[in-house]
């Protein structure tokens, strides 16, 4: 709660009151925004967003494989 509300500027019975959905969004944007102020978190969430990619990067694939 105290994540949430440090990130929206809500205090906690505004927090308490929330939707579900509109909660777990807020808990998300927050722990990116969190973790977005470290270098070590700025790592984090780029290894997280490869690993969640399906698709390859083809333009990154032919410009570090040279065609």
């Amino acid at each position: 709660m105290k994540l949430v509300s440090d990130y929206s500027g809500l205090d906690f019975l505004q927090v308490q009151e929330l939707e579900v959905f509109d909660f777990w969004g807020f808990l998300h944007d927050a722990v990116v925004w969190n973790l977005s102020k470290t270098e070590s978190g700025r790592d984090y969430l780029e290894s997280a967003f490869n690993h969640a990619q399906t698709e390859p990067d083809r333009e990154a694939l032919r410009a570090r494989t040279g065609g």
